[in-house]
């Protein structure tokens, strides 16, 4: 009653995930991540902030159009010599009004020239970002739906270990009844059947955390999650089957690498704008006023002025905050050549661990493949044995655990061959969502 008492227990514990309706396959979960996903969302947010950076400096060639106007009561108190030495006061009170409408149109100057280039730079820097973070989407999501399969496949084999230490426990007592074996095997298979259910428990928190991190980045929290059937896969080498290739292919399209060639150009605008902040700029301006009593002269007067000039205006000396400022810019761009190398440097060191990973993950799943198979055998002929009183009950025990780590190893290899590849083409710059619908070819019905 006790062994029914606890498997009850666990089995409650298995039940007791919320149940979502909605089943959701890899191709699904990344649809849904594109609109959902916050990091997403604020990349693509900051492009469009970014992009309005070139309507900004395209109005700098622009002319520019003011209009002011002055409307106002006055009053003017004059002291003029009367007759006989006698001052002759007068108090007056008039409207004054002035308007004024100038127009300014820039015709040379560098220093827009230079924002301009600068700004598509700085659009063209936040657009590799952007593309950045959608194809680092496709992993992310990848790798939380693998992880959330993953400990699907840790349930199962929990499952399985349960059964079969139930039912190994179940058969040293019948022995221990009829007096083939010891009290000591009976401890021993307890102790296996203690565990599997503490392994139990904690594997189902690992599942509803694995699942609520897929759903962080859906939106959707869902148990029915499309699983990975092993004869779809397509195992093979990545293409082309040379990892400088690889190399030269995420030096030309690393979206990190386009990221910091374009921090690059634009610490080099930075120094042009820097230097050209020294030279000359002349605007044309266009001014129509009005002006009526505008001063204490003109009372009882109007006027109308239009006028059309050149205006240049020379820098000559700003206390050495040019000069300072040219440095500054220097600095900066020596700064992001470093960050370029950097960069460089660290995708190379990934995709030569994301390629020998594919390799690696392809031998590993024919290695434990062929292990489970063997362990599978070991376990029937070691049972039997036992049975017949020629192996101990330890020895089932380890059958049995080298059987369970050889499906969780084969299981994970598997998951990790997926990650690898992805991982490999992101650095490359070469990852589309075409390799997401690929991969989701290789999933199955989620009930089976």
């Amino acid at each position: 009653m006790k062994l029914l008492v606890r498997l009850m227990v666990v089995a409650g514990l298995f039940a007791a995930l919320p149940v979502c309706a909605e089943p959701v396959n890899l191709s699904m979960a990344y649809q849904k991540a594109l609109e959902y996903d916050a990091q997403v969302r604020a990349a693509n947010a900051d492009y469009l902030v970014s992009k309005e950076e070139i309507a900004k400096a395209r109005a700098e060639f622009r002319p520019r159009m003011n209009m002011s106007a002055l409307q106002g009561r006055d009053e003017t108190k004059s002291i003029a010599p009367g007759p006989y030495g006698v001052p002759l006061q007068q108090d007056q009170f008039y409207n004054a009004r002035t308007y004024d409408l100038s127009i300014r149109q820039p015709l040379l100057n560098f220093l827009s020239y230079a924002d301009y280039k600068q700004a598509k730079a700085v659009v063209a820097k936040s657009d590799a970002q952007l593309q950045k973070e959608r194809f680092n989407l496709i992993v992310r999501v990848t790798e939380a739906y693998c992880n959330a399969l993953y400990s699907e496949d840790n349930l199962e084999f929990s499952h399985a270990h349960i059964k079969a230490s139930t039912e190994q426990l179940q058969m040293t007592k019948r022995r221990f009844e009829k007096g083939l074996g010891t009290i000591t095997e009976i401890n021993e298979a307890q102790a296996d059947y203690e565990l599997a259910l503490a392994e139990g428990v904690d594997i189902v928190n690992t599942l509803d955390f694995n699942r609520r991190e897929l759903g962080r980045l859906t939106g959707v929290y869902s148990e029915e999650l499309s699983k990975l059937v092993p004869e779809k896969m397509v195992l093979a080498r990545p293409q082309p089957d040379n990892v400088d290739s690889w190399i030269e292919l995420a030096h030309a399209d690393n979206h990190d690498v386009a990221a910091a060639r374009q921090e690059i150009q634009i610490a080099r605008r930075e120094v042009e704008k820097q230097r050209a902040s020294r030279y000359p700029t002349v605007d044309l301006v266009v001014d129509r006023n009005y002006s009526q009593n505008g001063t204490n002269y003109t009372i009882d007067q109007t006027y109308g002025t239009n006028s059309i000039s050149l205006q240049m205006n020379v820098p000559i000396y700003s206390g050495g905050y040019v000069s300072a400022s040219v440095r500054q810019a220097h600095a900066k761009r020596l700064k992001a050549q470093e960050q370029l190398s950097w960069q460089e440097r660290g995708v190379e060191s990934d995709v030569r661990k994301y390629y020998n990973g594919v390799i690696t993950a392809i031998a590993q799943i024919n290695a434990y493949e062929q292990a489970v198979k063997s362990h599978d055998i070991a376990l029937t002929g070691t049972k039997k044995g036992f049975e017949m009183g020629q192996r101990s009950n330890i020895d089932v025990l380890n059958a049995q655990q080298k059987l369970i780590e050889s499906k969780r190893n084969l299981s994970k290899a598997r998951y990790q061959y997926v990650l690898n590849l992805l991982q490999l083409k992101e650095s490359a710059g070469n990852l589309s969502p075409g390799d997401v619908d690929e991969i989701n070819g290789w999933l199955g019905d989620s009930k089976k």
